[in-house]
C-alpha cells in the first residue's frame, strides 16, 4: 500500500506485528516471540496508526484493548496472513503434506475422551503438523482470539459461524456400584426422590430436554461435567451426563444406567466443529475434521456390530 507521495504506509511485516501484539495482549511478549526489540514494536504500531489516521488500540498499564476500528482491521489483518500461509503452502508443499499450526478449543471433558483420541492419532499421521489446544468451558470468541476451530457440546447460538455436526448424544442419568448398593436402584421416576441425591451441574450445555433431577436434594455442585463424573464414579450421587463421556465407563461396570429406557425420545445433544466462514479453509482444518467425522463413523460401526 502507498501513499499519495509514494512512500510505503505499512507492509506484511507491520501486519504480523500488529496482529501478534493483538493476540498476545503484550508488546513485550509480542517483540520477544518476533526476536524485536520492544521499542521496535511500539514504533511500528505507532506508525501504523499515524498511517492509517485512526487509533488501534487503547493502552493502559494493565491491558491493551481493541478499538471498534482496530478490531476491525485486525480481522482483516488476520484473514490477509492466513491467507498467504495457506497460499505458500499450496504452492511449495506436497499435495499430501499437512503442515503449520492449528489452534484449536474445546470442554475440557471432549479432549479427555474421544476427541483426544483423535487429535493424537492425527498428530501421528502428520509429523509436520503443530497443535495448539486449549481445553476450557469458557465462551470463546474464535474470531477475535484467532481460533481455527472450536469443539461444542450442545445447541449453537451463534449463527455467523459454519456448524459442522459430527455426532449426537443423549443424556443419562448414571451412578457408581457403590452408591445403587447403599441407596437401591430406582425402578421409575417416582423412585427419583430422597433418600437419593444428585450431583448438581451448573453446565452451559443447552439442550431441549428436561432435567428429571431437578428439586432433588445434592450434596455436590459443580461446573463442569468432568468434575460430576469424578463425584459420581466416588459413590456421591446420581448424576445427568452425556452418554459418549461416560459409555466406556458403564461398560466397564464403574457406573451403572439407571432407567435406560427412559431417554428413548429425548431430544439428541449435538456435538459439533465450529470455525469461521473463510475463502480458503486451511488443509490442515479440513483434512482434521475429516479425520475425526470418519474416526466417529467407524467407531458407531463397530459398536452396532459388537451389540
Amino acid at each position: 500500500m502507498q501513499t499519495k507521495n509514494n512512500k510505503i504506509g505499512f507492509d506484511l511485516n507491520t501486519i504480523a506485528i500488529f496482529t501478534r501484539v493483538v493476540e498476545r495482549q503484550s508488546f513485550t511478549q509480542a517483540a520477544a516471540e518476533l526476536e524485536l526489540t520492544k521499542s521496535t514494536v511500539s514504533r511500528k504500531i505507532a506508525e501504523l496508526e499515524r498511517y492509517l489516521g485512526i487509533r488501534l488500540l487503547t493502552r493502559s498499564t494493565r491491558q491493551l484493548v481493541l478499538t471498534a476500528e482496530g478490531d476491525t482491521f485486525y480481522r482483516s489483518c488476520s484473514h490477509i496472513l492466513e491467507v498467504l500461509e495457506q497460499s505458500e503452502l499450496e504452492v511449495t508443499a506436497s499435495h499430501d503434506l499437512i503442515c503449520g499450526t492449528l489452534k484449536m478449543v474445546m470442554p475440557v471433558e471432549v479432549g479427555k475422551g474421544f476427541i483426544g483420541d483423535c487429535v493424537k492419532a492425527f498428530m501421528m499421521l502428520h509429523p509436520n503438523l503443530k497443535m495448539h489446544i486449549e481445553l476450557s468451558n469458557r465462551k470463546v470468541d474464535l474470531i477475535k482470539e484467532g481460533y481455527d476451530v472450536m469443539i461444542q457440546v450442545g445447541e449453537i447460538e451463534d449463527s455467523s459461524l459454519i456448524v459442522r455436526t459430527f455426532h449426537y448424544s443423549t443424556r443419562v442419568l448414571v451412578a457408581s456400584p457403590q452408591y445403587i448398593e447403599q441407596y437401591g436402584l430406582p425402578q421409575n421416576l417416582a423412585d427419583l426422590k430422597a433418600p437419593h441425591h444428585q450431583i448438581r451441574m451448573s453446565s452451559n450445555i443447552r439442550t431441549g430436554n428436561k432435567n428429571v433431577l431437578e428439586g432433588l436434594p445434592y450434596r455436590f455442585k459443580v461446573n463442569t461435567l468432568s468434575a460430576a463424573l469424578d463425584i459420581c464414579l466416588d459413590g456421591f450421587g446420581i448424576t445427568y451426563i452425556p452418554e459418549f463421556l461416560c459409555r466406556n465407563l458403564i461398560e466397564e461396570g464403574r457406573l451403572i444406567h439407571i432407567l435406560p429406557s427412559l431417554y428413548a425420545s429425548q431430544v439428541p445433544i449435538p456435538v459439533s466443529f465450529i470455525y469461521p466462514e473463510r475463502d480458503l479453509m486451511p488443509r490442515r482444518l479440513r483434512a482434521f475434521i475429516d479425520f475425526t467425522i470418519s474416526r466417529f463413523q467407524d467407531e458407531i460401526q463397530r459398536r452396532k456390530k459388537d451389540n
